[in-house]
């Protein structure tokens, strides 16, 4: 026999909760949706921007006007975040995994001397010093190999890879395997939840990040996406400041296409990959 169960006031106080905090994450988003599709009029005549009222690509057609420097810093932006994670995920499953071995020698001074890193670090100049020394200023090596490694990400994975039995790793050393080979053809195999997890957040760093760019980049060809847009503000800004503005444009309206377009690729993959995304971290949060 079906029961009915009745809503108390703690779950609808949790309800409540849970549809504000929605509400409050998917406003700005639709509010930016909005203002970047609307016309000028529109634009200046509505204080809310909450309900469409005209649909407009203006702004678009001037985010894409420059069409080869947008699809060049595209491409440029994809490479970084293809090339990042890889190499962030090899580094970091390698670290993890040795990491997660209680008879690895040294292994207590060693992850407290990675944890260290999270709370200090040698410095901006240091930093730009050894990249140049490396020979890495105006490649894409500078926006990739400085930042390989999270130690966040770091500790989930090695937390991950200490939950799972031993049983499986001592069964394939007598079919032979050496510790790579566990490593890639059965560690990571049955680790998905947490793998597509860490890598979903090198990927969302490294494609949004613009600081290393603008530090250690300086020909324009090699700008990724997002120095690139935040270059056409500016630029934008400027001329707005001196009254050359571009008839029938609006500053705040270009700010919002500028930023839909640099989403629109996460948006892509994150759904993807979101089923592995809360199954993974929550796993990889546990330390036994």
């Amino acid at each position: 026999m079906y029961v009915q169960k009745r809503f108390s006031v703690t779950d609808m106080i949790i309800y409540l909760m849970l549809g504000l905090s929605a509400l409050i994450v998917i406003l700005p988003l639709w509010r930016i949706l909005i203002i970047s599709f609307s016309s000028q009029e529109v634009y200046l005549t509505d204080p809310y921007h909450l309900i469409p009222k005209s649909f407009s690509l203006t702004e678009y057609k001037r985010a894409l006007g420059s069409i080869g420097g947008i699809v060049k810093a595209l491409f440029r932006s994809v490479e970084i975040t293809a090339l990042g994670t890889t190499i962030s995920m090899i580094l970091t499953s390698c670290g993890a995994y040795a990491l997660s071995k209680r008879e690895l020698p040294g292994r207590a001074m060693i992850f407290r001397l990675i944890v260290f890193t999270m709370f200090f670090s040698g410095g901006l100049v240091p930093f730009y010093v050894l990249v140049k020394n490396l020979h890495l200023i105006d490649t894409i090596w500078a926006l990739v190999l400085p930042t390989a490694i999270s130690t966040y990400n770091l500790i989930i994975m090695k937390n991950y890879f200490a939950s799972i039995p031993p049983s499986l790793e001592e069964a394939a050393k007598i079919d032979g395997y050496n510790d790579l080979q566990i490593l890639f053809k059965i560690i990571i195999p049955i680790s998905m939840p947490v793998f597509a997890a860490i890598s979903l957040f090198y990927g969302v760093a490294l494609w949004n990040d613009y600081f290393l760019a603008t530090l250690f980049i300086n020909s324009n060809d090699m700008f990724p996406l997002q120095v690139l847009l935040r270059q056409m503000i500016i630029q934008d800004m400027v001329t707005a400041e001196v009254g050359v503005m571009t008839s029938g444009s609006n500053m705040e309206q270009f700010k919002m296409a500028c930023i839909v377009v640099g989403m629109i690729p996460v948006l892509m993959i994150y759904p993807l990959i979101q089923k592995y995304f809360t199954k993974g971290i929550m796993m990889g949060a546990v330390k036994e």
